[in-house]
């Protein structure tokens, strides 16, 4: 091999190298995760590999049923701390009277090693089951 190919040779591997690393397809979301709390009267209950072991907080009036505000914050918090896994969680504040109906969505808010976060709570049934996403 002449002196000048060994230099172009090793840039084309170089460049080839660079360009195989390369790649048109965006990297995925990260995972997000919900944990379903099913309504409970005494001792907890668990659905699914990723439920939760709270109970559920929704009063026990048939009509116009809606959660109850203190309840689903512990076990919010409990779910943020025990099946997340999340650290240093505060203060959870859920709205109050909001309605048990199926399909329905609020956010509650937490505080996260002191930093302001969101969580959804998506209502799953007429029962006063819920998950609980993860905070964002």
């Amino acid at each position: 091999m002449s002196r000048r190919a060994v230099p172009v040779l090793g840039l084309c591997c170089a460049a080839f190298a660079l360009l195989a690393g390369c790649s048109d397809t965006p990297a995925p979301a990260p995972a997000t995760k919900t944990v379903t709390v099913p309504p409970s009267t005494s001792a907890p209950a668990t659905t699914g590999s990723n439920a939760g072991t709270s109970g559920g907080s929704s009063s026990t009036s048939v009509p116009g049923r809606v959660f109850d505000a203190k309840t689903m914050q512990a076990d919010v918090k409990k779910i943020l701390t025990e099946t997340y896994q999340v650290s240093d969680v505060g203060d959870v504040l859920c709205p109050a009277n909001q309605t048990v109906k199926d399909g329905s969505t609020f956010t509650c808010t937490v505080q996260v090693s002191g930093e302001g976060k969101t969580v959804t709570i998506t209502v799953t049934g007429g029962d006063g089951r819920y998950e609980v996403g993860a905070p964002a």
